[in-house]
């Protein structure tokens, strides 16, 4: 069969039909030309320009937390007790009339003698501190007859008002801690004897009519006694200050044990018994008056007239130190807790009440005491039991005063109805109809001195420390030195928390409140060190408060427990639906980019 010849148009068609292949390859083609790789890329870069340029910084302005500038080192220095040591003059003015020839005689040698004593004492005196360091150093001097007299009149007429010198109120005057009067003793005396006036500073010392200032062994003798006598002065205020440092010590070392407290002495007072009954420094007390009564009497008490009597002079004494607000109350039929019970002595004629009865002895579910005040609250309580437990007694108190102390509390005090003796028997009146100032005088008197011994003033248990004035001045200096060391902890931890925790917000309050604590520090020191005891402690209480304020802010304290976790769970639902798409894109386009390379079509 001969070869078909192809017919005419037939091999134009074959060539249409692959051309039309072609260009439906191209058009349905799913590699991507250049162009499109480059408008994905610039739509691509739009998002991530927008996440990066916009976002992000809109995120971290409206994320960032402001952390106000803070001294940290300045902080931990204070903290540590690099910047201030706790260290001020006691100033004691020595008068000595006799010696010093002011009745006549030669003036000059005797003022030499004088001299002498001075410079054996302080000799003394620097001896015994040798090793020491921080509290008060004492320091003689020969006082200026004029100006130590003007002073000591001042002094007396200060402690018959029971108020203490003012920064206003003293000029030289104000650095001196104590007014020492050498005089002759009685004649024939063989030994030195001190006493100490109760309502002034003034320490008159009568040395023994044996006394040879000539002789070496005799100035020897009364220099030593001297020292002695002035270091049991202010012991106790020595041990307060020491204690506080020791503690503040311990607690910036973090507690490793690496110092070692003072060795106990003989004679001193057991400083943490009295830290347990001591009340924490407050600038402000509230104190409460409360009559209770076991019965419907007494039904009225002269508590006003009584208070500006027998208390406000105290208060007035105590004003350098604290402030000081009274309110009085009376309740009417307030039995003591039902946890007493009361036990008859046959012996005494009257009910009794043992040790442990005293501390549960406050019916605190029935007795209208609990303060709304903002600080701390010192309720004094005068009792009247109910005639059937009259006359109510506590047999083991060693004065029989019808009274105790409730440890940062207050105090208590029974007063119970006269009694009579009729017939050979003992007889109780019933409970007066009102409370006179001669009845309430007892316990006024007793509620003052529960008050110094609450606010840690040294206590008066021998006739070392039983001038007023004295005791009020040691503790304006033990609160002062308190208060430094309260203000500089707090920065110290404040400084720490900072340092600890990066992501906490330190508003703009804070660091005032931190400039301020730190210029009230260094005034407070500056005014220590000068003697300058009433301004120095002004400053610390200023510190204090606004260390306190600086550590306890409220916006800072709400984010101080806020962990990263918290974070995660804020951030993952905006991360998921926004961040995995971008990435992906982003990886997509990659990976289109280095494929259209390697073909060569990019």
């Amino acid at each position: 069969m001969a070869d078909e010849k192809p017919r005419p148009g037939a091999s134009a068609a074959r060539s249409k039909a692959s051309t039309s292949e072609v260009e439906t390859k191209k058009v349905y083609s799913l590699e991507p030309t250049r162009q499109e790789l480059r408008i994905r890329g610039y739509i691509l870069f739009s998002f991530w320009a927008v996440v990066i340029f916009l976002g992000v910084p809109l995120w971290y302005v409206t994320t960032s937390i402001y952390r106000a500038p803070l001294p940290l080192g300045q902080m931990t220095a204070w903290s540590e007790g690099k910047e201030c040591k706790i260290e001020f003059p006691l100033l004691v003015d020595v008068i000595a009339p006799e010696i010093s020839g002011e009745k006549g005689g030669a003036g000059d040698t005797q003022d030499m003698e004088v001299a002498d004593l001075i410079r054996n004492v302080q000799l003394h005196l620097d001896d015994a501190r040798e090793g020491k360091t921080g509290g008060g150093h004492l320091r003689l001097k020969l006082a200026n007859l004029t100006k130590s007299e003007q002073c000591l009149d001042r002094s007396r007429e200060l402690g018959r008002s029971n108020r203490v010198d003012s920064d206003e109120d003293m000029d030289e005057g104000e650095n001196v801690a104590a007014i020492l009067r050498l005089l002759p003793g009685q004649p024939g005396s063989t030994a030195h004897i001190h006493s100490l006036e109760p309502s002034s500073r003034t320490i008159k010392l009568f040395y023994a009519s044996t006394h040879n200032p000539a002789s070496s062994a005799s100035l020897a003798s009364l220099s030593s006694y001297t020292a002695k006598m002035l270091q049991e002065v202010f012991r106790e205020e020595e041990q307060m200050i020491t204690y506080f440092l020791e503690k503040a010590a311990t607690s910036t070392s973090e507690g490793n044990g690496s110092r070692e407290g003072t060795q106990p002495q003989a004679g001193d007072v057991d400083m943490s018994r009295k830290i347990a009954r001591m009340l924490k420094y407050s600038p402000t007390y509230h104190i409460t008056f409360s009559l209770f009564t076991g019965s419907g009497v007494p039904s009225s008490w002269d508590i006003v007239p009584a208070i500006e009597n027998y208390f406000a002079p105290l208060l007035s004494a105590l004003s350098p130190i604290s402030n000081f607000t009274v309110d009085s109350q009376v309740q009417f039929y307030a039995s003591f807790s039902p946890t007493i019970k009361p036990v008859f002595d046959d012996n005494l004629h009257a009910w009794t009440l043992t040790k442990d009865d005293l501390s549960n002895f406050i019916n605190s579910a029935e007795w209208p005491l609990t303060s709304i005040k903002s600080y701390p609250t010192i309720n004094f309580i005068i009792y009247i039991p109910d005639h059937s437990f009259s006359p109510l007694v506590i047999p083991e108190s060693s004065v029989r005063s019808n009274s105790w102390l409730l440890p940062q509390w207050g105090g208590v005090s029974i007063i119970n109805p006269k009694m009579e003796v009729m017939d050979n028997k003992t007889v109780v009146n019933s409970p007066p109809a009102h409370l006179s100032l001669d009845d309430l005088k007892p316990s006024l008197d007793i509620f003052a001195t529960q008050v110094l011994a609450l606010l840690g003033t040294p206590s008066a248990a021998s006739s070392a420390s039983s001038s007023l004035p004295i005791r009020i001045d040691s503790l304006i200096r033990q609160r002062t030195a308190e208060t430094l060391l309260s203000a500089s902890s707090t920065l110290g931890s404040l400084a720490r928390l900072v340092l600890a925790l990066p992501s906490i917000a330190i508003p703009q309050t804070v660091s005032t409140s931190v400039d301020k604590t730190l210029g009230a520090l260094e005034k407070s020191c500056a005014q220590l060190r000068s003697g300058r005891f009433i301004a120095a402690l002004r400053e610390g209480r200023e510190a204090a408060t606004e260390a306190e304020k600086a550590f306890f802010e409220r916006t800072m304290v709400a984010q101080v427990y806020f962990p990263d976790e918290h974070k995660v769970a804020v951030y993952l639902p905006l991360l998921g639906p926004v961040g995995v798409p971008l990435l992906m894109s982003g990886v997509k386009a990659l990976k289109g980019i280095m494929a259209a390379r390697r073909k060569g079509t990019l």
